[in-house]
C-alpha cells in the first residue's frame, strides 16, 4: 500500500524524467508543460503543484544532473587519467545512442542567454564542474606521464570539453563525428587508441 507522499514523489520523478527526455531531444525552450501533461496523462495543475514555474523545473533538472555527475566522478576516484578519459567519452556515446541526444551541458550552453537567471546560475555551475573535470583529467594524465600535449591543462581540458559538446551536435548529421573526434583527442593527448 502506498501513502500519498509516495504518489507525489512518483509523480514528481515522472515529471522530471519526461522533462529530461524532452530537454535532451528538443532543448529547454522546445517543450512546455502541455507536452509533459499530455504524455503523462495529467493536468497542467499537477505539474504546477510540483514545479510552480518552468524555471523551477529547469533548476530541479540541473540540480539532478549535478548530483549524478558528482556520483559519476566519485565512482572513478581511483581510476587512471586514461580510464577517466574513456569514461568521459562514454558519456557522449550514451547520449548519442539515446536517439542522438545532446548532453545537458551542451543544451544549457546553447540556450544560456534565454534561460531565467536562477537557471543560468545553476547551469553555469554545472558546466564549470564538467569543464573542470576535463581539466583535472588531462592535468593528472600529464602529471602521471600518461598524456603529452602542448599548452596548459586548462586549455587542453577546455578544448576536450568543447569538442565533445560540438561532436554530439555534429553526430546528429554525421555518425562518424564522435569516433573521429575521440581518435583525434587521444592523439592530441599522446594516447594510443583504446
Amino acid at each position: 500500500m502506498h501513502n500519498g507522499s509516495d504518489s507525489k514523489t512518483d509523480t514528481r520523478k515522472r515529471i522530471l524524467d519526461l522533462a529530461e527526455e524532452l530537454l535532451l531531444t528538443r532543448g529547454f525552450n522546445g517543450f512546455s508543460y502541455q507536452h509533459i501533461s499530455s504524455e503523462l496523462g495529467v493536468r497542467n495543475a499537477a505539474i504546477h503543484y510540483h514545479f510552480p514555474k518552468k524555471n523551477d523545473l529547469g533548476v530541479a533538472l540541473i540540480q539532478r544532473y549535478r548530483r549524478r555527475f558528482q556520483r559519476f566522478i566519485e565512482q572513478q576516484a581511483d581510476w587512471s587519467a586514461a580510464e577517466q578519459l574513456e569514461s568521459y567519452f562514454g558519456l557522449s556515446d550514451q547520449y548519442y545512442q539515446q536517439r542522438k541526444q545532446i548532453c545537458p551541458s551542451g543544451i544549457f550552453s546553447t540556450e544560456f542567454q534565454t534561460l531565467p537567471e536562477d537557471m543560468r546560475q545553476e547551469a553555469a555551475a554545472f558546466i564549470d564542474e564538467m569543464r573542470q573535470w576535463a581539466v583535472a583529467i588531462v592535468r593528472r594524465g600529464r602529471e602521471a606521464g600518461a598524456m603529452r600535449y602542448a599548452g596548459t591543462p586548462e586549455a587542453a581540458g577546455m578544448l576536450l570539453f568543447a569538442a565533445l559538446q560540438g561532436g554530439l551536435q555534429l553526430a546528429r548529421i554525421d555518425e562518424n563525428a564522435l569516433p573521429l573526434l575521440k581518435e583525434q583527442a587521444r592523439a592530441m593527448l599522446g594516447l594510443k587508441q583504446i
